[in-house]
């Protein structure tokens, strides 16, 4: 990633509407961005060229999230991460990250556009 080019985030997001709005909300922040509807996708277009982010779905049928970013980090260990949960309480939530691993944000859907950019920002070190 060079100034001139745009911070890449891989999406891996199975509701196709919300995979479609987070497009939508980090373009206009000027990322560029790649959508999977799973992780096996996901693992696929990683292949094809290295992204600079992950934003995964935490539930995804095939590959869920928690495996996904294992097998990505087990080639690229400092792979900025921004998990995303339908987790129903802030208790759940709370055990989830317990049980993260370090350098992952975790997002509570439904999410919007403000704490989407403030956490690949915070992945990014930017904040």
């Amino acid at each position: 990633m060079t100034k001139d080019t745009p911070i890449h985030v891989l999406i891996a997001e199975d509701d196709v509407l919300v995979a479609w709005a987070l497009r939508a909300i980090l373009e206009e922040a000027g990322y560029h961005v790649t959508l999977a509807h799973d992780g096996v996708q996901a693992l696929a277009l990683q292949a094809q060229g290295p992204v600079d982010v992950l934003m995964t779905d935490f539930q995804m049928p095939r590959l869920d999230g928690r495996e996904l970013i294992r097998r990505l980090r087990a080639t690229r260990p400092a792979l900025p991460v921004v998990m995303m949960t339908g987790a129903p309480d802030d208790t759940a939530l709370d055990e989830l990250r317990d049980a993260t691993e370090a350098g992952i944000v975790i997002l509570a859907k439904p999410v919007s556009p403000p704490p989407v950019i403030a956490a690949i920002q915070t992945v990014l070190g930017f904040s």
